[in-house]
């Protein structure tokens, strides 16, 4: 398919240069008989000379502005009578490496009799033992068989003395102890303690299965002068932390995760209040905390109310950090960073890292995807909010960079030229089926950049109360690829079929060609698109030297 254009000079001129004009084509797909002509100041020029598949397609990736704003709901009560509930108690031997727990969890009823039940738990946890409280007929010491260790836990089936009447919840009292190695996003010692099941290490008994989140009571005993900061609401007192004593109430589904260390506490009062536990002091403190509050400000007007009552930056040994497997990780109100990351004499120069972590407090720990399709979509939303974030904090021009070719103090792969680097080697999968690593890098490159594309769609302000919606409405609750999709479809009021064809069951990306002549004042070209074909704006722009020329599009046709 083709778009012809011929265009005239301008001839409004400040002094010896012309003033620069970019102007719109709307290209339609092959099944479009017309095209139509948009005019109006765009971010990017799209270059008319050395025109190649990967600089043609770049274009596509380019952003506008960030706008709005909404006050914080306060933490919700979402947990239902079919949520597994947990009563807790964990005592950090950080000396010793350990970690010793005892505790019940509450399991909901069956409409069958059953005979076992499966849990999972760390390979790193031993003495294992588990028995059965309720119901009474059931009741006893429950016999336990180990099936399965693959991905550092353990499948543990538990057989109770008698099989569990249909319609009676099961309530198990348990015991273990260890953690005296390092696994993912795990790790028990005197330099910094942290513990995540979102990370993959099951450092307590999870329900196997999907419906393994749970909501309950943490309790923590550690040596004095350690702290302890945990998911969900904190319910114990300054003199109890006095005496290493902390209690956690979780009131929604989720995954359980914790850090304790010697740490030291600078907060700062807000409408969302931030604070910061430090394994030692550093003087750009109050620059990050400052920094914080104005990210999560920014995400709220992206993505709706911050449903937290604070939110903590928690500070683990970069070594250890390393070991476990990552460097930055969120959670409900809180994110596990590296020393390394805090060592950033200027907190301008990790903005991007700190504003895509920050994003995962809406995605998925507000709004999370349900296994299936759209696997990283909680990555490419994060991301997306990053962008968005860099704009408005340091300007149009950085985040054109973000786009195009990555910023040089993030991770530069993450960009359109990133993603190109990945198609050309072969790395390439749709957006809506993501899987394995390569996936999640495909999250990180394209996939922040179709969400932003599909904002400017739709348009900034209208795609905000979308998301703003989205994370009211489905708030710690979990939601289909095809629930998001319709969910922003009803609320573009149009049908948006086309885009999320394009875009999210496809692979690659537009593939544009230019020829062009000049005719006197005239620039006379032909804009050839390969099949598949895109419905998408591209931006014609004139050079001279260093000087960009403005023209006026006198003409269009669309040649099939």
């Amino acid at each position: 398919m083709q778009t012809s254009f011929s265009g005239a000079r301008n001839q409004r001129q400040e002094g010896d240069k012309f003033v620069s004009m970019k102007h719109f084509i709307t290209l339609l797909n092959i099944k479009s008989v017309a095209i139509t002509l948009l005019f109006g100041v765009f971010s990017a020029s799209f270059c008319l000379a050395q025109m190649k598949r990967i600089t043609a397609s770049l274009i596509y990736f380019l952003g506008l502005i960030f706008i709005g704003y909404a006050n914080p709901p306060s933490y919700a009560q979402t947990a239902s009578d079919s949520t597994p509930r947990y009563d807790l108690t964990i005592r950090l031997s950080p000396d010793a490496h350990r970690l010793e727990a005892t505790g019940t969890i509450r399991l909901p009823a069956s409409n069958k009799p059953r005979t076992e039940l499966r849990l999972s738990l760390s390979e790193l946890m031993q003495d294992f033992t588990v028995e059965v409280v309720e119901p009474a007929a059931s009741a006893g010491t429950a016999r336990l068989e180990r099936r399965d260790a693959s991905g550092g836990n353990i499948k543990w089936i538990v057989l109770p003395v008698r099989p569990i009447p249909a319609g009676e919840a099961v309530r198990l009292r348990f015991s273990y102890a260890g953690g005296e190695q390092i696994a993912n996003q795990f790790y028990i010692g005197p330099e910094g303690s942290f513990a995540s099941v979102w990370g993959g290490t099951d450092w307590y008994p999870l329900l196997d299965g999907e419906d393994d989140k749970g909501i309950g009571t943490l309790r923590f005993s550690v040596p004095t002068g350690y702290t302890v900061y945990a998911t969900g609401e904190r319910r114990s007192s300054s003199e109890d932390a006095a005496q290493g004593r902390f209690q956690f109430e979780v009131n929604h589904r989720t995954y359980f995760s914790f850090a304790a260390g010697r740490y030291t506490v600078v907060r700062r009062a807000g409408v969302i209040p931030v604070s910061a536990y430090l394994l030692r002091t550093r003087q750009n403190t109050d620059q990050y905390l400052d920094g914080i509050s104005r990210i999560l400000n920014l995400l709220s007007q992206e993505f709706g109310g911050y449903r937290f009552s604070e939110f903590a930056l928690i500070e683990v040994p970069s070594e250890q950090a390393n070991r476990a497997r990552f460097n930055g990780a969120a959670y409900e109100g809180f994110f596990f960073t590296s020393s390394l990351a805090l060592d950033v004499p200027e907190f301008n120069l990790a903005l991007p890292y700190f504003a895509h972590e920050l994003g995962h407090e809406w995605f998925p720990h507000i709004v999370a995807l349900k296994r299936g399709r759209g696997r990283f979509t909680e990555e490419a939303l994060a991301q997306y909010g990053s962008l968005r974030v860099v704009e408005a904090m340091q300007g149009a021009t950085v985040a054109e960079q973000y786009r195009r070719t990555g910023l040089p103090n993030y991770t530069v792969e993450f960009s359109a030229l990133g993603y190109f680097k990945m198609a050309a080697a072969g790395s390439d999968q749709r957006l809506a089926d993501l899987q394995g690593e390569p996936g999640r890098r495909l999250a990180y490159t394209k996939g922040f950049l179709v969400w932003d594309m599909l904002s400017r769609e739709i348009g900034r302000e209208r795609f905000q109360r979308i998301l703003h919606n989205l994370t009211r409405r489905y708030a710690f609750r979990e939601i289909t690829w095809d629930e998001l999709l319709r969910a922003i479809e009803v609320g573009a009021g149009r049908n948006l079929r086309w885009f999320y064809e394009q875009w999210f069951e496809r692979t690659g990306a537009p593939d544009f060609q230019l020829t062009w002549r000049r005719e006197g004042r005239r620039l006379r070209g032909v804009i050839t698109q390969a099949s598949p074909f895109y419905r998408a704006d591209c931006v014609v722009a004139a050079f001279k030297s260093s000087e960009t020329i403005s023209f006026d599009i006198l003409e269009a046709e669309l040649i099939p």
